[in-house]
């Protein structure tokens, strides 16, 4: 019998100069891979290798190339990571020229074959590639030189009759953040300038999936993975339409009877935010929305084609503020046409709204290839593309002034002032924490110190605010008295939210202790996840610290809270652990240290058996040789065998 073809999918890590992300699981490679396994399972055998979360330096590529021996290599591309991924191509060619390099991603969908030219690639799937990807993969086997292929998905695939993405690089990714993604639909029907997302046969339409399916997904998960925080990729989970908000309802109802004990967040418009509706999905869950604000410039907003207004924008933020949602916004504040009377505008309406302003305001626009935006940039077919985004320069003068002062001030001034560092590392941990608070009999507390808080910061953007402004309209210069004096203005501000924002910390930690100590599985499996969180004070060690206090049954739950530990104590969190006897303490920890690549636990365990007797359960003695197993292999190896233990779930069937 022929040996399976064996075909390796690698995201490449982010460039170096790109901007940090947090590090959610390559969804995309997950169709592939589910998609392969369901319709040539029998002849082909999939990996997936995602350098972001496992390998962010390529240091294990050739090592994984080794040990795999791949026939076929697909890459992942975006502008994001494209120069790595000439990086990986190019290893790929020198380690084995018969190699076939599939490329795909919005970079392979953007560009024309010359400028993918640099990742040697064997073929290019264009668009969605869940079915594209078998009969390229066909072809290949039944001619090893086809020559170049191209295809292209000219018609929108039937979310449907998708399988769900493979799920193996989730356990990994989960160590890096806490939090895992999940597609309910795909599409925009919206037509943004600035947007380079290809719609299938140029078509602009939402695909949602059935929603009792979503569900199901996310059981599985929750289940599988101990998973309770979800995060939705989908361009648009919910639209301002009857349907839609049908569809939204529907999904709380089910959550709520399903899996009261988890949280979620997604990306919408503007228009779309409803009190009634967004008030039943805070109850199940729905801690966090990005809106695609963009501008508080109405001239820019119709630049970009957002089809959306200020007013919308800030009746949106009101709803979401009075809730007690957190919302993250996109925003643009600097393009080629930007003027005074925009940034102006834009400035007014922060200063009267609850909006995260410093947080946005330093942010350009970026121009992708193929977007509708890049066809209007003067003489843009003479610049240069860099990877898939187009250069471009200020019309104006003063706007390039403007920006250059803007990041002088933010990148040199305010990220060495000592309160305003305190300020947003102090901002960011109090949204980091919220989901563990909403739905609870202190989410009103929280709220009371938060907003306290953004009493005293808010004053003191203002004044960056203000002196941004007064220069844009030529009342002062930005120069280094200018920006003294108003960072000297800001600070007492941002200090004294700090001050109210460190008595939280130490409310919170308490709060969230007990939560522990008292609640029972589901909930504290939640709660658990707060000692992720970026605050020194209210980590994973926070809970050893009060071990006599948590609840027996919930020891289980801390155990497999080791598998996102970061600290240097692991060794000491263990041996706590393996004290006493209780073979599901156990086991979980020793699944735990696996996810963090803790070897040294092997000692802990004959410890525990040395004290306790080998009289173990039957689990705990096969994860006992499972991990000495592991632990002997290297490091690719160990990531490859624990994808290839699967359980039978749909996504593979």
């Amino acid at each position: 019998m022929r040996s399976p073809k064996r075909l390796l999918l690698i995201n490449p890590p982010p460039n170096a100069n790109a901007v940090a992300l947090l590090h959610f699981e390559n969804l995309g490679l997950g169709y592939l891979a589910a998609s392969v396994r369901r319709h040539l399972g029998a002849t082909h055998t999939v990996y997936v290798w995602d350098c972001a979360i496992v390998d962010p330096q390529m240091r294990h590529i050739q090592q994984l190339l080794d040990t795999i021996r791949p026939d076929y290599v697909g890459l992942s591309l975006s502008s994001m990571n494209a120069h790595r991924g000439v990086t990986i191509a190019e290893s790929i060619k020198q380690s084995n020229p018969n190699i076939k390099i599939l490329i795909g991603g919005i970079l392979a969908t953007s560009l024309d074959e010359k400028n993918l030219s640099c990742f040697f690639p064997d073929a290019i799937i264009r668009g969605e590639g869940e079915l594209l990807i078998n009969h390229v993969l066909k072809t290949f086997d039944e001619d090893n030189e086809p020559g170049l292929i191209t295809v292209s998905q000219d018609t929108a695939l039937d979310v449907n009759n998708l399988a769900w993405t493979s799920r193996d690089m989730l356990p990994w990714q989960l160590r890096l953040h806490p939090q895992t993604s999940i597609s309910a639909s795909r599409g925009c029907p919206y037509r943004c300038s600035f947007c380079s997302i290809p719609q299938p046969g140029g078509k602009k339409e939402w695909r949602p999936r059935n929603i009792e399916d979503v569900v199901a997904e996310m059981e599985y998960i929750n289940k599988r993975y101990k998973s309770s925080h979800f995060y939705f990729v989908d361009d648009n989970f919910v639209l301002n339409s009857k349907l839609s908000f049908e569809r939204a309802e529907r999904f709380a109802l089910l959550l709520m009877e399903k899996l009261p004990d988890i949280r979620f967040g997604f990306m919408c418009r503007s228009a779309a935010i409803d009190k009634n509706l967004f008030t039943l999905l805070k109850k199940s869950g729905l801690s966090g929305v990005f809106l695609g604000i963009e501008s508080f410039s109405q001239p820019v907003l119709d630049r970009y084609q957002k089809k959306e207004t200020v007013e919308e924008h800030i009746r949106a933020i009101a709803i979401l503020n009075e809730l007690g949602i957190t919302f993250n916004p996109g925003f643009i504040f600097f393009d080629p046409w930007t003027t005074a009377p925009e940034i102006n505008s834009t400035i007014d309406v922060m200063n009267e709204i609850s909006f995260p302003a410093l947080q946005s305001i330093n942010s350009k626009l970026t121009c992708y290839v193929g977007s509708d935006i890049e066809k209007s940039i003067p003489d843009h077919d003479a610049n240069p593309s860099t990877m898939g985004i187009t250069k471009y320069s200020f019309l104006n003068e003063k706007t390039r002034e403007i920006f250059d002062a803007c990041c002088k001030l933010f990148y040199e001034k305010l990220t060495t002032t000592e309160d305003y560092i305190t300020y947003q590392k102090y901002h960011y941990s109090f949204v980091y924490l919220q989901p563990y608070f909403l739905n609870t009999n202190r989410e009103s507390l929280f709220h009371n110190y938060f907003n306290g808080c953004q009493l005293q910061w808010t004053p003191g953007d203002s004044i960056v605010l203000q002196l941004l402004k007064d220069y844009t309209n030529g009342i002062v210069h930005i120069d280094e008295n200018s920006m003294k004096a108003a960072l000297a203005s800001a600070s007492p501000h941002w200090k004294q939210g700090n001050s109210i924002a460190e008595r939280f910390f130490r409310f919170a930690k308490i709060f969230l202790i007990k939560y522990l100590s008292r609640e029972e599985e589901d909930k504290a499996r939640l709660i658990s996840l707060a000692f992720t969180s970026p605050h020194e004070d209210i980590n994973i060690d926070t809970i050893f610290y009060n071990f006599p206090d948590i609840k027996e049954t919930n020891r289980v739950i801390l155990a497999e809270t080791m598998s996102f530990y970061k600290g240097s104590n692991a060794n000491i969190c263990f041996d706590i652990l393996l004290h006493d006897k209780d073979d599901d303490v156990a086991l979980a920890s020793i699944k735990s240290a696996q996810r963090i690549f803790h070897a040294p636990i092997m000692k802990s365990i004959e410890l525990y058996l040395s004290r306790h007797g080998q009289d173990v359960s039957p689990e705990l003695q096969d994860e006992i040789q499972r991990a000495k197993t592991l632990f002997s292999l290297n490091y690719p190896e160990f990531i490859l065998v624990h994808q290839q233990d699967r359980p039978g779930a749909k996504e593979y069937l």
